[in-house]
């Protein structure tokens, strides 16, 4: 099959949108972009990557929506919140720029919203994420259930901030986003084949409609 688009994931922690990102860029042959797009932000903005890690996907502590324009504009600064997003949200675009790949996390469907770009949501079950975690994560070994699973609700709340404040949408409505995949029903490599599926239909679709323009 041959890759034409820009694929964003976003994703539930633990629902295993980074593993269906990676197993569908293998099978396109396409460039995969994660954990490398705070490399890339690093060496263009100057910034620490390890400290970047540490605080990329979460939005500022003091809110600049909750300013009045008139103070926002005489006091506010940018957080570093404000500069890593900038800064990773112009190194997605020059990436969909240069052609198709898979981009997953950093609000990328709003960052590329004009660009064509197809967006997917993978979610899953509280269990399934706490079964997952469990499995991939062998640094939280010693964790039960009940720890696992306020650890993955604490990484979604903080995305879930991250995104609604640099967006001003809703995390996880499905108006966002072209496919939306419960990861229970089929797992990570069901969700790669889903995606593969809808990316052959659409394609199939479009070409549908370029042959009926032409006909006219």
């Amino acid at each position: 099959m041959e890759a034409k688009h820009v694929i964003t994931i976003a994703r539930e922690f633990g629902s295993g949108g980074r593993e269906i990102g990676i197993k569908l860029s293998e099978i396109l042959g396409i460039p995969f972009y994660d954990k490398e797009l705070l490399r890339l932000a690093s060496e263009q903005g100057g910034l620490n990557e390890e400290f970047m890690a540490a605080n990329e996907e979460k939005a500022p502590v003091v809110n600049a929506a909750s300013f009045g324009r008139r103070t926002l504009n005489a006091f506010y600064q940018p957080s570093l919140s404000d500069t890593i997003f900038l800064e990773q949200s112009k190194i997605i675009r020059s990436l969909a720029e240069k052609g198709p790949c898979v981009i997953v996390g950093r609000a990328a469907d709003y960052v590329l919203r004009d660009m064509g770009s197809v967006d997917v949501f993978v979610s899953a079950s509280m269990p399934y994420k706490i079964a997952r975690k469990h499995k991939v994560a062998p640094e939280k070994a010693d964790y039960t259930d009940a720890q696992m699973e306020k650890y993955i609700k604490d990484v979604d709340k903080h995305r879930q901030k991250y995104y609604e404040h640099y967006t001003g949408r809703r995390w996880g409505m499905i108006s966002n986003y072209h496919l939306c995949i419960w990861a229970d029903n089929v797992g990570s490599d069901g969700a790669v084949q889903v995606i593969l599926n809808y990316l052959e239909q659409m394609d199939k679709r479009e070409a549908e409609k370029a042959a009926e323009e032409s006909a006219e």
